[in-house]
């Protein structure tokens, strides 16, 4: 038994009709699975066709790939592949499955993600989440000598706007003199109609 991907499946193709579209190309498929989403239920636009053996397989792709589908509304295309999960019947070429390199892949990075984020731990005392390395706890931690938590500065000091601008404005007087002398009134100041587009 070989499997193939078949892409560009809609909401028109059943299994039933996969099955007849290979039986009218000269090809027999055993088995057809649709994948649908199976939280929505939605179609997500491919399927897995089991066919008789390897050599079927290949022959499907050679003789059908690319053709129109029989009795497609609007008319498609066969888009097949090789199946990723399937492995050659010949045990002789060692061939490396890519799926299994992803899954393993995704478990592995799964398993670093699980570790990392149980690390993080939300601590009362400070009313924040911190991470917690090395199997530390927040009553472990001490701070260094000579810190203080009022030594700590304030990283959004409140600022006076007013004051700043005085300050800013004395440092440079042009610029100053140049706003002062401005002939443009505020707009708030301003009784005149504006004019409208009509």
């Amino acid at each position: 038994m070989a499997s193939l991907w078949m892409g560009d499946v809609d909401e028109n193709m059943s299994e039933s009709f996969i099955m007849q579209a290979f039986q009218v190309m000269g090809e027999t498929a055993q088995n057809v699975k649709i994948i649908r989403n199976r939280f929505t239920g939605a179609l997500s636009g491919y399927c897995f066709v089991e066919v008789h053996d390897q050599a079927a397989a290949s022959r499907c792709l050679i003789n059908m790939n690319g053709k129109l589908i029989p009795n497609s509304n609007p008319p498609k295309r066969f888009k097949l592949k090789h199946a990723l999960y399937t492995k050659p019947t010949d045990p002789s070429p060692p061939v490396t499955n890519q799926a299994t390199d992803y899954v393993q892949a995704f478990n592995y990075y799964s398993q670093q993600f699980q570790q990392m984020f149980s690390n993080w731990k939300y601590d009362d005392k400070y009313n924040s989440y911190s991470f917690q390395q090395y199997g530390y706890t927040a009553n472990d931690w001490q701070a260094p000598e000579g810190f203080a938590e009022e030594a700590v500065e304030d990283p959004n000091p409140p600022v006076d706007v007013n004051e700043a601008n005085k300050e800013f404005m004395e440092q440079s007087e042009e610029l100053y003199d140049a706003l002062m002398n401005c002939p443009w009134q505020p707009l708030n100041s301003v009784t005149s109609k504006i004019p409208s587009e009509s």
